[in-house]
């Protein structure tokens, strides 16, 4: 069977709400501890040709792999295999074809149309798609895949903004609350320019890059 990178095993052994889901230094600590290096930018992540974007509020990551595209599609049926391979742990399920037992180069990936696939369990819900290359405006999106690790109890629209959680943070919350804030969507400036003078260098330095990308008009948190 294709062996997955020691780094995404070990994410998918923790990825539960108790564990990597549990709060902003529960997901950064787990992350660490499975071999994940963190960027300078707020959230991510990355081990050699895997990258995360992950969040705190609530705690959910998502892991992007591209490459060629019958080496990325071993990678994600490596990920469905280890995940199915826990049949106690993990309900599955999905709206589209059960792609996860294909071959590579099964003609249904061309055939059919793929949908993500679907796993629940511990209070986490994984989330798994893979596609080929495909145009994107003036660019082309290369063959990838993404895997997605949420909490269960989070509504379907998401959660509210807290802009009050969001101020004590920032006063006061610990260098990995801090950094993890910086990468927010639609942080306030004000709140921004706190945290681009934090005496934590690894909390000034993603709100320097977050400045930069703002300044720039570029500010897509897949790219």
């Amino acid at each position: 069977m294709h062996a997955l990178p020691d780094e995404v095993v070990s994410l998918l052994g923790v990825a539960d709400a108790d564990t990597l889901l549990h709060d902003a230094d529960a997901l950064a600590e787990a992350l660490a501890q499975a071999g994940w290096s963190p960027e300078v930018e707020s959230g991510r992540f990355s081990t050699e040709g895997w990258d995360v974007v992950a969040s705190a509020w609530p705690p959910n990551l998502s892991v992007f792999r591209d490459g060629d595209l019958l080496d990325v599609r071993r990678d994600a049926l490596a990920v469905a295999a280890a995940l199915r391979d826990e049949r106690d742990r993990w309900a599955f399920e999905t709206e589209g074809p059960d792609w996860s037992g294909w071959s590579v180069d099964d003609s249904r990936w061309t055939a059919e149309e793929i949908d993500w696939l679907e796993w629940r369990g511990r209070g986490a819900v994984v989330h798994l798609f893979t596609a080929p290359a495909a145009a994107l405006g003036s660019d082309t999106l290369p063959p990838h895949l993404h895997l997605a690790i949420e909490r269960d109890d989070v509504p379907a629209d998401g959660v509210p903004r807290d802009d009050e959680r969001d101020r004590r943070v920032a006063s006061a919350g610990s260098v990995v609350e801090r950094w993890f804030l910086v990468g927010e969507l639609d942080l306030p400036d004000e709140l921004l320019a706190i945290l681009e003078a934090d005496h934590d260098q690894r909390v000034s330095a993603a709100a320097a890059s977050e400045r930069r990308m703002r300044d720039s008009g570029f500010d897509d948190p897949t790219g």
